[in-house]
């Protein structure tokens, strides 16, 4: 019946509310995710791929949110409850993969930005240097060996807001497991009644009494009476 110690705000919501802030959470998430892969730059393949995985599974739990909420709408139903159940226990797993991809490739790409950003600094450094040497140079340092601002933005923002977004959608699905399980406890079960019919007996018309004109029916088959033997008892009457 879900983890009750994890229901926090969910609490005697609304199941319909949870399952729209399921919702609004994966949209945020999904929103900013695409900021980030836009502009982000990745400089070890792996990072992108865990990046890409865990955008992907966040769409996957707004379309899960999606049907649940329409499953909270349906005639209660015990095979329909049960499902909703199986889609919330699928949301839980899909968020804690989604969470652990999203903050490996965060603290990765704080790890590559930081040295990105030390590289350019001492470029731009080598660039200075340059400049006072020989008086003229086309390359301006300030402006090409400094990370953009909205990049940087790009590496905390759209994770920092995942990583809030992960857990509340966890919370909404555990919750809502929670109320599909006692959905489908309170529904019985299908039972299937057999129309039990009687027999019809046919009315069948009285046969019409015919009179006897061959005279007397002798008796047939048990119908027999058994014959009584009369023995005559002889008295001598000269005695």
């Amino acid at each position: 019946m879900g983890i009750q110690p994890l229901f926090c705000c969910f609490s005697n919501m609304s199941p319909i509310i949870s399952a729209i802030t399921g919702i609004g959470a994966s949209v945020l998430s999904f929103a900013f995710l695409i900021w980030g892969i836009a502009d982000l730059w990745f400089k070890k393949s792996g990072v992108e791929v865990i990046y890409i995985i865990s955008f992907v599974l966040i769409i996957l739990c707004l379309v899960l949110f999606i049907l649940l909420l329409v499953f909270i709408f349906i005639t209660d139903s015990r095979g329909f409850n049960n499902f909703a159940r199986v889609l919330c226990l699928v949301i839980l797993i899909m968020c804690a993969v989604a969470f652990i991809f999203m903050l490996i490739s965060w603290i990765i790409l704080i790890v590559d930005y930081a040295k990105k950003r030390k590289d350019l600094k001492d470029v731009e450094e080598e660039c200075l240097e340059l400049l006072d040497i020989t008086g003229t140079i086309s390359y301006n340092p300030v402006k090409n060996c400094k990370i953009p601002s909205s990049e940087w933005a790009a590496v905390f923002v759209p994770s920092l807001i995942t990583l809030i977004a992960l857990p509340i959608m966890a919370l909404a699905a555990n919750y809502l497991y929670k109320v599909f399980t006692d959905k489908m406890n309170t529904t019985p079960y299908p039972v299937n009644i057999p129309n039990n019919s009687m027999p019809t007996i046919p009315n069948i018309a009285p046969p019409e009494i015919i009179p006897n004109i061959n005279g007397p029916v002798p008796p047939m088959g048990n119908n027999v009476p058994f014959p009584v033997p009369i023995q005559q008892s002889v008295v001598n009457i000269n005695q």
